[in-house]
């Protein structure tokens, strides 16, 4: 496991599909908080668990709202903004919700220090 230089501190956000003429549009959840979690990441496999289990939450969370087809759910450094990591998630065809591929973490690239994490 890598450890990153020093700890940072991320903000967990969600955006949804647009609903009507969106042209692939994203916006911000709102039956979500704006900021849904704050975490602190001290490894790359704090990262990685945050963003595993968080999106196993907002499933849950939306489970009942049928207007959303899909989900992502975005791990930002707190201080810069830039996209540590993310995952994404779809309701399939029985209303279930699954994840759609892997999470993706700035560690998988190679970024193990704030200061380099991936742009947004």
């Amino acid at each position: 496991m890598v450890t990153h230089s020093k700890e940072f501190y991320v903000r967990t956000t969600v955006i949804v599909p647009m609903i009507e003429g969106n042209n692939g549009g994203w916006m911000a959840c709102p039956e979500l908080p704006d900021v849904l979690g704050e975490d602190t990441v001290r490894s790359c496999g704090d990262l990685r668990l945050i963003v595993e289990t968080q999106g196993g939450v907002v499933a849950h969370l939306l489970r009942a709202i049928a207007q959303y087809t899909g989900f992502r759910l975005l791990v930002r450094d707190r201080r810069t903004g830039a996209l540590a990591g993310s995952v994404e998630w779809v309701r399939n065809d029985a209303g279930v919700w699954v994840q759609w591929d892997e999470p993706v973490t700035a560690c998988a690239y190679g970024q193990h220090r704030p200061t380099v994490l991936l742009a947004a």
